[in-house]
């Protein structure tokens, strides 16, 4: 299809700036699609410490079984790049959760914590952020997982927040494993 059009173009002179457009508009799509995230967030990263979970996860209304349990896991986070969008598995002995997206369109997701949430993913500078709006259960609270990415991609924080609660916020430290 892009042979045929590419061939037109090439035959037309006058239409040298449009042939330019096409050929930079087709790559820029094949490239969104094939890599949207920088390399450093791609990969294996265990969860190496955490800090105020229990407290995250109380006021998101997880009973106190789940919240003790959750609490001493630590979990395997993959983040891979493929064609059919970013995956991002998190992987326990208890309860694993396996999510595929593409950047900047809502999707339906199913939190580990029981929600149904239109998630939007965004990628800000070292920054993989989703914002999880609940569609239910109702009163659900809409939540922010950021996903920073230091030390050249070695590290990943994760900072989960509350929006409206400020005073709740999760820091759970992650190391690249092979």
């Amino acid at each position: 299809c892009w042979t045929s059009v590419i061939e037109i173009l090439h035959s037309t002179p006058e239409l040298h700036t449009m042939k330019t457009i096409l050929f930079l508009t087709a790559t820029l799509l094949v490239t969104v699609q094939a890599g949207q995230l920088p390399s450093f967030m791609t990969g294996n990263f265990k969860m190496d410490t955490s800090k105020g979970f229990t407290d995250f996860m109380t006021a998101l209304g997880v009973g106190w079984f789940k919240r003790s349990i959750a609490c001493t896991l630590y979990p395997l986070q993959k983040i891979r790049d493929t064609p059919n969008g970013i995956k991002l598995d998190t992987e326990t002995t208890f309860q694993s959760t396996y999510t595929t997206f593409n950047l900047n369109q809502a999707f339906k997701e199913e939190t580990a914590d029981g929600r149904t949430t239109n998630t939007v993913a965004t990628v800000d500078g070292n920054k993989l952020i989703k914002v999880q709006t609940p569609v239910s259960p109702a009163g659900a609270k809409t939540t922010r997982e950021v996903r920073e990415f230091v030390n050249g991609g070695n590290q990943m924080n994760l900072i989960l927040t509350i929006d409206g609660n400020p005073n709740i916020r999760s820091v759970r430290v992650y190391k690249r494993v092979n």
